[in-house]
């Protein structure tokens, strides 16, 4: 136990929140805090080894002395508490926090190891710019309501609301102040230093004109302490971390020109530069606003335009149709077949299910569910179709979250990304180097006025924002551009995959075939109704297109009785029904014990047996997409085509046209897909897997760039980099072409921020600007650069023929 004392001789500023202790001081091992909740909070994070905290910022901790003491005690209702939660199982729960006191890095960074603080938390992951911590934690372990608490003793309060989760807060608030004091006392020095810009005496000699120069001084207080304030805690934070950030050099000019100002004001009687601080940092906020506002545009375009129109099965007046997520309400209810995912938090109605929880958790294994259970959103279903009754409204949102996840990214940062930091990192450097030097020149050259002039001018107008915005900005409007033309990308880092990709890889069944048009003949005698009634009930639990196919053939039969169903990926389906077991599938799947027979005709052959006795095959010629051989023709011209299916050979001869036979591999199973993929990664070739989601997705998420192409995006996948609606299959190539030139236009956003610097540096050391015009043209940099990505790139999709590809139709 550590020892304190209460003083209350001195005002000293806390050492966990940095407030001033006016009211009272509490001491403990040389430290000092405003109050216990404070000293409580410093002594956890030193107890867990967590002291680093302090080094992310400049006393970013959140006072606890005006904080309310809160009870949690609704909590313990049960009811309510899984409410909240996002998911629950028998040892994972996971739910989000709207947090309103997160401020800082040191925010996040201490937010993110609270498994540190309590062993029963698994991971948290921050949402800076939703105020939001998404935790999972083992409940047995730590109960909601001690996971609350511990997060209020940190000074991290949840706000918690009841099904409004998502809160909209002013992040401008502080800036437009700023931006205010900043302009007031801009205008005001201005109107000050009047006088003698133009060598008026307005005042017939009585020298209240000389009083001018001390109410600037006064009039800039503000503008420094609080406007730049952001300014100081950014440069402070990052030399702490031995770091040099771009706000390092904007302080150092500002401090600078305040300095040298209040020596000409106090010492040489002087006007001083404090009129051009006041406009500085007007123009440094108004760059800095634009730059929030653009991002923040980015990140609302996705949220709303960008994400696919994922449609799910309805059961109305008895009828299964097919509607989009955002239609459903609670109550609905809705058919999953195998390999779904469950888009909504919903009841089972079926007698019972195998829930795979993977994309959630991490957990591979399926969790069995009985009737009336709850299931929440995000599991895919494993075996025969089951009904659910929802009981929230989906949320597209989540669905995307999932398909966003970290833990399904098999790309490393983008490429151009990391050039863009690397620059930055030591452009900041090079710059304060080239104001020194500027500096000491004009110092020894010219006048101290001219020195401080090139010195601030060259920290101020050098600035990489616009090397950071470039590749956020075009490619978030490229992805805004594919999604209007039904190609949903996940990221931006994924448009720069696709722009190297020199090799793509096919599926066949429902990816250069529809998967809902075939012609279907029966070989062998028909069976009765009742054993048709059998397969056509085993038929509907699957998605795989040739199911499909089959099932929509077959005469309308009331579904039958189901038990013991399951799918082998790239063989068959079996399932007991009424008693009798049904096989579907490959011969090999169906006749394990006799040789299979090669196939001489351009179908797809599927045997279906009864009790172990084979009662015929259906034969199902495959419709090939319109426009299937342009698009394939026109891939040929750049890119190294190949064909992996899990079907028999027989359209190899009419593939061959645009495929090289050698290229083209039937008869594979989905990891067969998977190593084929590595190999060709392995000899150094960027792959595009296009695939149906279903039996590709270990091949998708092994490819560069995995492409599931679907007719309704019911197929969702979170192992892919894209969805495209397969109205859209044929203007691939177009899809293909327009990133690589989208990739290319970051590359002339670098360009243009680089020819802004040396231009604009020329002039700063040449002490030919002032900091004022510095601070206009700093953000001018950052206005051209989204200008050209968000111009160009526009002009790019017309360029690269979108405009003659379909508009997408919900």
């Amino acid at each position: 136990m550590m020892n304190h004392t209460v003083i209350k001789e001195k005002i000293v500023s806390c050492q966990h929140c940095g407030e001033p202790c006016d009211e009272q001081i509490i001491e403990s091992n040389e430290s000092y805090f405003c109050c216990e909740g404070c000293k409580l909070v410093f002594e956890l994070i030193q107890e867990n080894d967590l002291s680093n905290f302090y080094c992310v910022a400049d006393k970013p901790g959140v006072s606890r002395r005006k904080g309310q003491q809160n009870s949690f005690n609704f909590l313990n209702d049960e009811a309510f508490a899984n409410s909240l939660l996002d998911f629950k199982n028998e040892s994972v729960s996971k739910v989000r926090f709207y947090i309103p006191a997160i401020h800082c890095s040191a925010c996040i960074w201490l937010l993110e190891k609270l498994y540190k603080l309590n062993d029963g938390i698994q991971s948290s992951r921050v949402d800076f710019n939703k105020k939001t911590v998404n935790i999972s934690f083992d409940h047995h372990k730590v109960s909601l309501l001690e996971l609350v608490k511990l997060l209020d003793s940190l000074a991290y309060t949840p706000d918690i609301q009841l099904d409004k989760k998502d809160h909209k807060t002013n992040p401008y608030r502080r800036i437009w102040l700023q931006l205010g004091i900043a302009g007031f006392v801009f205008g005001n020095s201005m109107l000050f230093s009047l006088p003698e810009y133009f060598g008026m005496d307005i005042f017939n000699g009585s020298g209240i004109e000389s009083l001018f120069p001390y109410l600037n001084a006064v009039l800039a207080l503000p503008v420094l302490l609080y406007s730049a304030q952001d300014y100081y805690k950014s440069s402070w934070g990052a030399i702490r971390q031995k770091q040099i950030n771009m706000d390092v050099p904007i302080s150092i000019g500002i401090i600078a020109l305040f300095t040298y100002s209040y020596y000409i004001i106090f010492f040489q009687s002087g006007l001083g530069y404090l009129d051009s601080l006041a406009g500085l940092l007007f123009f440094l906020l108004l760059g800095k606003l634009y730059q929030q506002k653009t991002f923040d545009h980015l990140r609302f375009d996705r949220d709303v335009k960008s994400f696919f129109p994922l449609s799910v099965t309805r059961i109305a007046q008895n009828k299964e149709e097919q509607v989009l997520l955002n239609s459903v309400l609670p109550s609905d209810v809705l058919r999953i077949r195998n390999e779904e995912i469950i888009p909504a938090d919903s009841l089972l109605l079926s007698d019972e299910a195998l829930i795979d929880y993977s994309f959630v958790t991490g957990e591979s294994m399926p969790e069995s569910k009985q009737k009336e259970e709850l299931i929440y959103a995000g599991g895919r279903l494993k075996g025969a179709s089951v009904l659910i009754q929802v009981k929230k409204r989906p949320s597209q949102s989540y669905l995307s979250q999932l398909w966003d996840d970290e833990s399904l990214q098999h790309h490393s940062k983008a490429k151009v990304q990391n050039t863009a930091d690397r620059i930055s990192k030591y452009f900041t450097a090079i710059v304060l180097v080239i104001a020194v030097v500027a500096g000491i020149y004009w110092m020894m050259a010219g006048t101290a006025d001219q020195a401080l002039k090139a010195f601030t001018s060259v920290l101020i107008i050098a600035c990489p924002c616009a090397l950071a915005m470039a590749t956020p900005v075009t490619l978030g409007t490229a992805m805004r551009v594919l999604g209007k033309h039904g190609f949903f990308v996940k990221n931006t880092h994924s448009i720069e995959q696709m722009s190297a990709i020199d090799t793509v890889v096919f599926d066949k069944t429902g990816t250069l075939t529809y998967p809902d048009k075939a012609e279907v003949t029966f070989e062998g005698t028909l069976p009765d109704h009742k054993i048709l009634a059998a397969i056509s009930s085993v038929l509907n639990q699957s998605k795989h297109p040739l199911s499909r196919i089959i099932y929509n053939w077959l005469p309308f039969y009331p579904q039958q009785n189901i038990t013991d169903f399951k799918e082998t990926a790239g063989q068959g389906i079996s399932a007991s029904v009424n008693g009798k077991v049904v096989k579907i599938g490959k011969q090999s799947f169906v006749e394990p014990d006799k040789e299979v027979a090669s196939s001489e005709n351009n179908s797809s052959v599927v045997f279906v047996s009864v009790d172990g006795q084979t009662v015929g095959s259906f034969s199902v010629r495959h419709v090939f997409r319109k426009g299937m051989g342009d698009l394939l023709s026109n891939l040929n011209q750049n890119f190294e085509l190949h064909l992996l299916s899990g079907d028999n050979p027989s359209e190899k001869d009419y593939l061959k046209k645009w495929i090289a036979p050698d290229n083209m591999y039937f008869q594979q199973l989905p990891g067969q897909k998977r190593d084929f993929i590595q190999k060709l990664q392995e000899e150094n070739h960027k792959v595009l897997m296009a695939g149906d989601g279903l039996n590709d997705s270990g091949a998708l998420m092994k490819s560069d760039f995995g492409l599931a192409v679907t007719e309704s995006t019911s197929q969702f996948s979170p192992a892919c980099d894209a969805i495209m609606l397969g109205n859209q299959f044929t203007s691939l190539p177009l899809f293909m072409k327009f990133s690589k030139r989208s990739y290319y236009m970051v590359l002339a956003g670098f360009v243009l921020s680089f020819s802004y610097n040396v231009v604009g540096l020329s002039f700063a050391v040449q002490a030919m600007l002032s900091p004022v015009i510095a601070a206009v043209l700093m953000p001018v940099s950052s206005v051209s650069v989204v200008m050209l990505g968000t111009l160009g790139v526009k002009y790019l999709s017309k360029k690269s023929g979108l405009h003659h590809a379909k508009d997408l139709k919900l």
